[in-house]
């Protein structure tokens, strides 16, 4: 049996990754998601400094 060495047409020739579109979630959908499976984000309505920031993640 003969195999083809024909490429498949949705392999292109060295394609950039910058080029090709990315998948960016809408948060609208991904919170509706999350409260049908009775999940939350985390609300982080303070922003925190780098001392506190280090202080928490200090080992």
């Amino acid at each position: 049996m003969a195999t083809s060495t024909m490429n498949s047409p949705s392999k292109s020739p060295r394609k950039s990754l910058n080029d090709e579109p990315r998948f960016t979630p809408n948060m609208d959908n991904y919170r509706t998601s999350l409260a049908y499976e009775g999940l939350a984000l985390k609300k982080n309505t303070e922003p925190k400094s780098i001392a506190d920031l280090k202080r928490k993640y200090a080992q």
